[in-house]
């Protein structure tokens, strides 16, 4: 940033300046006229004049503003006393020894140029005031926003103002000689005076109120705490709403002390206007706070003033000062109850405007509510209206000038003024049902609310007013409703109890008279094609009773009802409501003989008997006009009658039906039963086949067998035999697989008709595998296969039967050899569950579908991916037989293309208590 251009100071502008500070006109508006000039001439944008205070050698100073300008009315306000930074001491010393000094906030680091710039300072030129050889001030010449370097001539120039302005300072100082304790008391005074005119106090700002008291005290007193407590509400403990540390310049709150353990202190509060402690920690009031308070903060003494309110103490405004023993004077003391009486003005205030507000926000909820709700309002004293809202004139067509003053009873219909007479005589919150009236005449159900308040300043009634006239309406219609849909229900119900047509057919005819109270209700089945009739139900009054047949066999009158049964397009019923002398000659006459005043026909829709069949209610003794409710009542009862006439011929369908099929399942059991003598012996058969195939089977090849072990040289290098050794080792290896698929035949035949014996001894189940794993080394070599042994040496004794057992592994590690391609890993696993061994044969090889693991253990079933099908699925179901006999479980795992797991259990026999489960392999993973 570029230095603002300030132009040459003019020597008869500091001698005016300087005019001004010697005029006779009280102190300080001379210097307040002076300022203004001064900052013109040197087009700077803010004047500071700061007297320094140090109140103790041992006391930091601190400055205080005295008079100041600013171009700007929007400038930041000057603080009522600033602490500078310790950095800032070699600044003090220059000043003292008659030096000016000039910077900007870019030369300093963070704490510094955040000090400055909360001052609103950029660029400043700092001269000393002097009065009588001492520091008494500082004269600050600021920029706000723009960084400047002052000439040494220009900095010159400014000093021929500020050295005459110390010679003034200490000559209004020495022509007015004023006692201390007077002066003291005046600035004081002048002080309280300021504090009662913050707009904070007036405004109720209570936090921003006792943050500028405690400040202003602590700074006008000299100490270094200044605090206000106040009760809590159950009086138990006091809390500090605010706390300022002057050195800091610092604020905090929240710390609690219980009254109950300072009775003394409490109680010279209450007794004493301030409790002045020269000396806190021996001072018979306050030496209750020596070791938990004033000993660890270094506080030495105290100006304690308690905060009343109402005749009632509520807290107090402490001054603590530190590190030396000191004496308050009278002013100090007098100041520190004004102190505590101004925050009771500003709690007052606080609690005034806070009441005040809420006042105001009722008012305003209540002025929202009664002009934005829906609801009708209407406020009235002992019935004369005070005021309406926009909705009731909406509701009652008058505006409010036609009703205010008016009585409530001129909205009132006649039938309801009782009522509202008696209401407004005995007030009630409870709500009630009236029927008002409209300017226009026109009237209307309301339900009405009242309540109690106090409105302009007087008591009255607020009534809410609600139009209902639609809801009561549709509570009859419901009512109505639900009482022909009971109706419709129970007819329906008596109708549905019976499956005879016939039955149906005069329930509904005997309900639907008492229902309508009709004199003739009749059923008749129509078929115009050839013209014929049928009455299949009827119920008539005694008075009323006629020969129907008669009556539908007259053309005229048949033909009449087929124009209203045949669909024409049209769903709803048509009514025959007529007159004599609207009809043709011959109808008349057949109504007149048969006492017809009024009809009613009703088809009833169905496919099962007759071309149309129709409900005829007829009234006798007088016309009668029928009511939609009814029309809609014979709809739903058609319904239901038609809905009831399909069930009964379905139910005649069903029970000829029923009987046919119980005839077929009888027929049907007996084949069954045949068919299942004729699987029981074929099942028979196959399994002595088995038996005897096996058996015999066996025999040759054990023989064959041990030929060709006897023709087996004992060393495999000899060749003084004719037949080449791979061809016996091949010979050799295809009869064991005979003799193995045998022996399964034989052990599954056997399993399925008795129990499997077992010979049960204690196996080392690691070194039981690691015979295994030997024995069938070559063949594991043979296929590349790589063995994991991960079983440990110290597994608890297995009962089992080592040679059926053995069975097992070599099943489990064949068919994993067998089903997949070369270089095969394998792994096996072992260790002790709940008291019993859980081992798994775990291989990386193509795995199992899904749909094949629940199969993997049935008899005779083969995987569709095996690459080898030379065996017939025995060797599995042979290993479930074999672990089911040892008591244990079996089953495997398999994710296809991720290898498969198969896991077992066997009894263990434990020397000691079972250990815990080792690892976090568990049987519920499988």
């Amino acid at each position: 940033m570029s230095p603002i251009v300030t132009p040459q100071l003019q020597l008869q502008t500091i001698t005016g300046a300087v005019r001004q500070l010697l005029t006779a006109l009280p102190w300080p508006e001379p210097l307040l006229l002076a300022l203004p000039e001064l900052g013109t001439a040197l087009a700077c944008d803010r004047l500071r004049l700061w007297q320094v205070h140090q109140p103790l050698p041992s006391q930091d100073l601190w400055l205080s503003p005295y008079a100041d300008w600013g171009r700007d009315e929007k400038a930041i306000p000057s603080p009522a006393q600033i602490t500078p930074l310790p950095s800032f001491n070699y600044w003090f010393s220059r000043l003292r020894a008659g030096h000016s000094l000039q910077t900007w906030v870019g030369e300093f680091p963070g704490v510094e140029q955040q000090w400055l710039e909360s001052l609103g300072i950029m660029s400043v030129l700092a001269l000393p005031i002097t009065v009588e050889g001492q520091l008494w001030g500082i004269f600050t010449v600021e920029y706000a926003q723009a960084m400047y370097h002052w000439p040494e001539e220009e900095i010159l120039t400014i000093q021929t103002f500020t050295e005459p302005l110390g010679g003034v300072l200490g000559l209004r100082r020495s022509s007015c000689p004023i006692n201390a304790n007077e002066k003291q008391l005046q600035e004081q005074d002048e002080i309280l005076v300021q504090l009662s005119r913050r707009k904070s106090l007036h405004q109720g700002d209570l936090h921003q109120s006792l943050q500028e008291i405690v400040a202003t005290a602590a700074t006008t007193l000299g100490v270094a705490r200044t605090s206000v407590w106040l009760y809590t509400k159950d009086r138990i403990k006091i809390r500090c709403i605010t706390l300022y540390e002057r050195l800091e310049d610092r604020y905090s709150s929240g710390q609690e002390l219980a009254a109950a353990d300072y009775p003394d202190y409490f109680q010279a509060l209450e007794q004493e206007r301030v409790i002045a402690a020269h000396d806190a920690v021996t001072d018979s009031r306050t030496h209750e706070f020596a070791q938990g308070y004033l000993i660890p903060l270094g506080i030495t003494a105290m100006l304690d003033a308690p905060i009343w309110a109402e005749g009632t103490m509520i807290g107090v405004v402490c001054h603590e000062h530190l590190v030396s023993q000191r004496r308050w004077t009278v002013a100090e003391q007098q100041f520190a109850a004004s102190i505590a009486d101004l925050v009771s003005l500003a709690i007052e205030a606080s609690d005034r405007h806070k009441a005040l507000a809420e006042l105001q926000a009722s008012e305003d909820r209540l002025k929202s509510f009664f002009q934005a709700t829906s609801e009708a309002v209407i406020i009235h004293d002992q019935g004369r209206i005070i005021d309406i809202n926009e909705s009731a004139e909406d509701l009652f067509g008058y505006t409010p000038g036609e009703m205010i003053g008016q009585s409530v009873l001129m909205v009132t219909d006649p039938s309801s003024r009782e009522l509202i007479i008696s209401r407004i005589q005995q007030p009630s919150d409870q709500p009630l049902e009236a029927v008002g009236q409209r300017k226009n005449g026109s009237t209307f159900v309301g339900e009405i609310q009242g309540k109690s308040i106090f409105y302009q300043g007087r008591p009255a009634r607020v009534v809410g007013i609600r139009d209902i006239t639609q809801r009561k309406q549709a509570e009859t219609d419901l009512r109505l409703a639900a009482q022909r849909e009971q109706l419709l229900a129970e007819i329906a119900l008596r109708i549905r109890r019976s499956l005879e047509l016939q039955d149906i057919l005069n329930t509904t005819v005997v309900e639907v008279r008492h229902c309508l109270h009709a004199d003739r209700v009749f059923i008749a089945y129509l078929a115009p094609h050839p013209c014929r009739v049928k009455i299949v139900a009827a119920a008539s009054h005694q008075t009323w009773e006629t020969d129907l047949e008669q009556l539908l066999n007259q053309p005229v009158y048949l033909e009449s009802l087929l124009d209203i049964a045949t669909p024409s397009g049209q769903s709803a019923p048509k009514i025959q409501d007529f007159s004599l002398g609207e009809l043709n000659a011959d109808l008349q006459a057949i109504y007149q003989d048969h006492h017809i005043q009024s009809s009613l026909v009703i088809p009833i829709p169905q496919d099962h008997c007759g071309d149309q069949v129709v409900l005829v209610i007829q009234q006798c003794a007088v016309p009668r006009i029928w009511q939609p409710f009814e029309l809609q009542l014979l709809e739903q009862l058609a319904n239901q009658v038609a809905i009831a006439l399909q069930q009964a011929a379905l139910y005649q369908k069903l029970a000829a039906l029923n009987a046919n099929l119980e005839y077929q399942v009888e027929e049907r059991t007996a084949q069954l039963r045949q068919k299942m003598t004729e699987l029981e012996e074929l099942n028979r058969l196959k399994d002595v086949f088995l038996h005897a195939v096996s058996h015999d089977l066996r025999t040759p090849v054990l023989g064959t067998l041990m030929v060709l072990n006897n023709l087996m040289p004992e060393k495999t290098d000899e060749t003084d035999i004719s037949v080449p050794v791979r061809v016996l080792q091949r010979m050799v290896q295809s009869h064991e697989r005979q003799l193995t698929l045998i022996e399964s035949l034989l052990d599954i035949h056997f399993d399925d008709e008795q129990t499997m014996e077992l010979d049960l001894a204690p196996l080392n189940f690691s070194e039981f595998l690691d015979g295994i794993l030997m024995d069938l080394d070559p063949l594991l070599a043979k296929n590349q296969a790589y063995i994991n042994n991960e079983i440990p040496d110290d597994l608890p004794m297995v009962l089992a039967d080592g040679s059926q057992l053995r069975r097992v592994f070599e099943n489990l590690i064949t068919n994993a050899l067998k089903h997949n391609r070369p270089g095969l890993t394998l792994t096996f696993t072992a260790r002790t569950q709940d008291q019993a061994l859980l081992c798994t044969v775990e291989d990386d090889g193509i795995g199992i579908l899904p749909e094949q693991l629940e199969h993997l253990f049935d008899l005779y079933y083969r995987g569709k991916q095996s690459r080898q099908r030379s065996g017939i699925g025995l060797g599995l179901y042979l290993c479930r037989q074999i672990i089911n006999a040892h008591h244990g479980k079996i089953g495997v795992m398999s994710t296809p293309g991720a290898g498969a797991t198969f896991w077992m259990t066997l009894p263990v026999i434990f020397e000691h208590a079972p250990r815990e489960p080792q690892g976090d392999l568990t049987l519920d993973r499988f």
